[in-house]
């Protein structure tokens, strides 16, 4: 389950992580994904995003359909899918299971941080990948533009990562990682909507009862 995190996360997230070798990056592929990532980067916007992750192992012929949604204000976020709710406020991660009944409390260091924060992780796209604007599409009535990277670290888990912006709203539309062992994942957003969010929602309520706290701080 704390893969599925890392890997949903990584869909608003990832533009944070990855970085772009200078004399590997084509420049309309870097002023997309500007484009793209620019709203997530005001501190004072907040937003819901409800999406899909399709998990397919190409090896076993396997595939997993989850859903969820991840609430977005500034550094904080509330990302919750299968069964697992995990709030950052800014300080403090709560990763709460339903099925068990459980929530870890942790302050995460800068370094984790990065890990777990979609925004923190849009700000640092600038050495790592080799970049490439690959065209359009028109896809259910809408038109798509499309970014390649190919990582330059040969130990990467991925050998491509796909975006795709929607054209008219220039926002992330889909990420497909490929795996190098087989297992493509490919993460869509199904509705973006940009909302008051009250900071409350960014932070476990540990009185409720019943509910067993394993505090790590």
């Amino acid at each position: 389950m704390k893969g599925i995190h890392i890997i949903i996360a990584f869909l608003f997230c990832m533009l944070n992580s990855i970085a772009f070798s200078q004399d590997a990056v084509d420049p309309k592929a870097m002023a997309l994904l500007d484009k793209a990532t620019s709203s997530f980067n005001k501190s004072n916007k907040s937003s819901k995003i409800d999406f899909s992750c399709v998990i397919e192992n190409t090896q076993s012929n396997k595939k997993q359909n989850l859903k969820g949604n991840i609430l977005l204000k500034g550094e904080k976020f509330k990302l919750s899918v299968a069964g697992v709710d995990t709030y950052f406020d800014g300080k403090t991660e709560y990763v709460y299971m339903s099925e068990s009944a459980e929530v870890t409390v942790s302050e995460p260091g800068k370094e984790e941080i990065k890990k777990i924060n979609p925004i923190l992780i849009i700000t640092s796209y600038k050495s790592g990948y080799k970049m490439l604007h690959i065209g359009e599409m028109d896809e259910n009535g809408k038109t798509h533009e499309f970014v390649e990277l190919y990582p330059e670290d040969r130990k990467s888990p991925y050998s491509r990562i796909s975006i795709s912006v929607d054209k008219s709203s220039m926002k992330p539309h889909a990420i497909k990682l490929q795996g190098k062992n087989g297992i493509n994942t490919t993460i869509t957003v199904d509705k973006y909507t940009e909302t008051a969010i009250d900071d409350n929602q960014f932070a476990f309520d540990l009185t409720k009862k019943d509910i067993e706290i394993i505090d790590l701080r």
